[in-house]
């Protein structure tokens, strides 16, 4: 009796100690926040996208150069183009904020909505996976995540889309 006692006892503290079991982001999800980055990263010419053979959107001024800056409205327009089609949770599951530079756009989050809020994704170069993952300091990828979301939400030239998005975590 004692064991069976000790054994509840250490399941019930485990089971407290854990916490609640992590909430899976439901795949078709995952997939497209992981593929609207990839859209968007080629149209404007991000993570090395151009050395593979995908033609950027926004006129950089020309060939093997990169000495036109890029607007935010040429972002926007472009990053708008990429995602007509395809993209049916965007602005519902997940938002895509855009960070800029003096330059140009630099890199494009996927930040999660409603039942997708706390996973993000975000920039990698081609032939690499980044899926979704939870946005979280306890982690090395959702570390990256908190400071991406967090340079977003600070910068006043960050592209949201859809433009009305804005994935901010609450003032404490």
């Amino acid at each position: 009796m004692t064991t069976t006692v000790t054994l509840t006892a250490a399941v019930v503290w485990l089971a407290a100690a854990t916490g609640p079991a992590p909430v899976k982001l439901p795949a078709p999800v995952a997939q497209e926040m992981s593929e609207a980055v990839v859209a968007v990263n080629k149209a404007l010419g991000l993570e090395s996208w151009p050395l593979h053979g995908a033609p950027p959107c926004v006129d950089r001024g020309g060939e093997g150069t990169t000495a036109k800056d890029v607007s935010a409205d040429e972002t926007r327009r472009c990053a708008g183009e990429a995602l007509t089609k395809g993209f049916p949770q965007l602005g519902k599951s997940y938002a895509l904020a855009i960070l800029m530079t003096a330059v140009g756009p630099s890199t494009v989050v996927a930040i999660g909505l409603a039942d997708a809020d706390g996973f993000g994704a975000y920039s990698c170069d081609p032939g690499r996976k980044c899926p979704p993952t939870k946005i979280q300091a306890t982690t090395k990828w959702g570390k990256r995540l908190v400071e991406r979301q967090q340079k977003a939400c600070a910068a006043p030239d960050t592209v949201w889309l859809p433009a009305p998005a804005r994935v901010c975590p609450k003032a404490p």
